[in-house]
């Protein structure tokens, strides 16, 4: 799959996007300099691999682009977050190689030692969001289960504690630990959980997106709009709590932080 189309699946997700949630849309979209940043960072060839908390499918479609991998993309939600993963394995035109499937990521319906490599790009925040964070932990064991001995190991999100470094990439975590129930544990709380990895490592990416006061209102609508898993959330009411110190301080996504391995 080349550049050019994976360009075509996220301009058919542009043209999906109201106009005035263009910018929030392209942010999301541009955060896949971080996905390939992590692809860049890991060694993997052929084989198969399985992507947890595939959502939109742009991990899925970068890994697609870079790796000879046959891809199980794997999400908890379907409707019409499955159907535009689907939707672009099929623009693409590389469904030989990627499929998707709805699961639940704490119990994979897979036997153990399947799979050649294990990944995950902001998908533990979801599953803080939806069923606590103390999941994250059973997230990760159950990756390791199915990994094959030598397998790769790559899980990166964006909310563990150590990704905000600055002022305003505190108050982004701030923020979504307070207002909207995503938050993760300590790099040190989940790397107990990897007892049958070796040679773990981790590191960090700086995506350098800063919003303006404006754009950090249309996000936060926009959230509150979506309604996450079900959440709703009183945009005024976090508005009217935050905008003082988002204007002061501005607002800046976290560091990725990437912690990866391979099973003993």
């Amino acid at each position: 799959m080349s550049s050019n189309e994976i360009s075509r699946i996220r301009e058919s997700w542009f043209r999906g996007s109201p106009n005035e949630k263009i910018g929030v849309t392209e942010r999301y979209v541009v955060f896949g300099e971080a996905r390939r940043w992590m692809i860049d960072q890991l060694d993997l060839g052929t084989g198969e691999t399985l992507d947890v908390g595939s959502g939109h499918g742009f991990l899925t479609f970068e890994l697609a682009s870079m790796t000879t991998s046959h891809i199980v993309g794997l999400d908890f939600l379907s409707g019409e977050q499955m159907r535009m993963a689907t939707g672009g394995s099929q623009l693409g035109g590389f469904t030989d190689r990627v499929s998707f499937l709805v699961a639940d990521a704490r119990r994979l319906p897979f036997p153990g030692g399947k799979f050649d490599a294990v990944v995950s790009f902001n998908a533990l925040q979801d599953v803080s969001m939806t069923v606590g964070e103390e999941a994250s932990g059973e997230v990760v064991e159950e990756a390791c289960r199915v990994l094959k001995i030598g397998g790769v190991f790559a899980f990166a999100d964006n909310l563990f504690p150590e990704c905000f470094r600055t002022p305003s990439q505190k108050l982004y975590g701030k923020i979504h630990q307070e207002d909207l129930r995503a938050s993760l544990p300590s790099l040190e709380t989940l790397l107990s959980h990897l007892n049958s990895l070796k040679n773990l490592t981790q590191v960090q990416f700086d995506p350098r997106i800063n919003l303006s006061e404006e754009e950090a209102r249309v996000e936060f609508m926009d959230i509150a709009d979506a309604r996450p898993f079900g959440m709703v959330v009183d945009f005024e009411a976090l508005w009217k709590k935050h905008h003082s110190l988002i204007r002061s301080t501005g607002l800046s996504y976290p560091d990725v932080l990437l912690i990866s391995g391979t099973k003993n």
